[in-house]
C-alpha cells in the first residue's frame, strides 16, 4: 500500500542540525542517483572531505525507518533528510511494506571492525587484489564509487549473447560443461545487477533462468555425481530475480503472467518455481492464483 511521508514533520523530528547538513547536500546536487531497494530508497551520498556514506530510508513496520554508515548517533542523520527529500523530489512511491536490509552476519561485522583498523591504502590494495580477478566484486566496487550507472542496451545485448553462447556450450554432453555454463551465466548476470535496477536487467535475468531451466536436465539425471551444483545455480538465479522485483517494482500481473511462462516451459522444476518467494511483490491473493495454476500445469516435453 503506498503511504505519504510529511516532511516537515520529519524535518522537525531531525532537528536543525541534521536538517543544515540535508540542506548543503541537496545545495551540492547529493545524493546523485537514487535506487530503489528493499521496499524503499537507497543512495551513496558524497561530500568533499568526507567518505561516502551509504544510506538507506523506507516505511517498515516499526514507521519510518532510516540506516546510515555515517557515525552519527541520532536516528535521523542528514544523509537521511536528505536521502527522503530528493526522493520526494523525484516522485518517489513510498510502501508500507518496505524491509531494510538484513542483519549484518557476526562474521561479516568481525571482518569490518579489523579491517577499520588497517591503513586505508593498505585495505584499498587488498580490496583491489580481489576485485581484480572477482567480476562481480569489481562491479559491485565501482558501482560503490558511483562509476556505474544502469546498463546500456549495447551492454544487455552483450550479455544475452554471452547467456546464448554459454547454453550452446552445453549441449556437448559433457556434464562439468554445463554447471561451468551455469556458473557463468549466473556471474553474467550478477555483474550487471551490481548497477541501478532496470526492468531490462529484470527480464535478462529471466532469459538466464529460461535458459538454465533448458540446459539443467542433465545434471539432475546424474544426481549422485552432482547433488548440490542444480539447486545453487538455480537458487542464485532466483534469488536475484526476487531481488530485481523488489527493486524494480514491476505490474505484479504482468509478473506473474511471465512466471507462469518460465515455470510451464521448464522440462523439469524451473528454478523460478518458487512462487511464496515472491509474496511481497505480487502479494497473497496472487501467489495463491499462481500456486493454483501451477498445480495443474502441463508437463513439457
Amino acid at each position: 500500500m503506498a503511504v505519504r511521508i510529511d516532511i516537515d514533520a520529519l524535518r522537525s523530528e531531525a532537528g536543525p542540525a541534521a536538517c543544515e547538513v540535508a540542506d548543503r547536500l541537496l545545495a551540492a546536487g547529493e545524493p546523485e542517483t537514487l535506487v530503489a531497494a528493499d521496499g524503499g530508497v537507497s543512495c551513496v551520498i558524497r561530500e568533499s572531505g568526507q567518505p561516502a556514506y551509504e544510506v538507506w530510508v523506507g516505511v517498515t513496520v516499526d514507521g519510518f525507518t532510516a540506516e546510515c554508515d555515517c557515525p552519527s548517533t541520532e536516528e535521523l542523520c542528514g544523509h537521511a533528510v536528505a536521502l527522503t527529500e530528493a526522493a520526494l523530489e523525484d516522485g518517489f512511491a513510498w510502501s508500507s511494506a518496505a524491509n531494510p536490509e538484513r542483519e549484518i552476519d557476526p562474521r561479516v561485522a568481525e571482518l569490518a571492525e579489523l579491517a577499520a583498523t588497517l591503513p586505508t591504502r593498505r585495505l584499498a590494495l587488498l580490496l583491489a587484489e580481489y576485485a581484480a580477478t572477482d567480476p562481480v566484486l569489481a562491479a559491485r566496487l565501482l558501482a560503490y564509487a558511483g562509476k556505474l550507472g544502469p546498463a546500456t542496451d549495447a551492454e544487455l545485448a552483450d550479455a544475452r549473447r554471452t547467456i546464448d553462447d554459454l547454453a550452446d556450450e552445453a549441449t556437448t554432453g559433457d556434464l562439468n560443461q554445463v554447471e561451468k555454463a551455469g556458473r557463468a551465466i549466473v556471474e553474467t548476470v550478477q555483474v550487471l545487477a551490481q548497477r541501478p535496477p532496470t526492468g531490462e536487467l529484470l527480464l535478462l535475468v529471466e532469459q538466464a533462468a529460461r535458459v538454465w531451466d533448458r540446459i539443467v536436465p542433465p545434471l539432475l539425471d546424474a544426481w549422485k555425481e552432482y547433488e548440490e551444483e542444480p539447486g545453487e545455480i538455480g537458487g542464485a538465479l532466483r534469488d536475484l530475480h526476487v531481488q530485481l522485483c523488489a527493486e524494480v517494482g514491476p505490474d505484479p500481473d504482468e509478473l506473474a503472467e511471465r512466471l507462469v511462462g518460465i515455470i510451464r516451459a521448464a522440462e523439469v522444476e524451473s528454478c523460478l518455481d518458487e512462487p511464496s518467494d515472491y509474496l511481497t511483490v505480487l502479494g497473497r491473493q496472487r501467489v495463491r492464483r499462481l500456486q493454483q495454476l501451477l498445480r495443474s500445469r502441463p508437463v513439457s516435453g
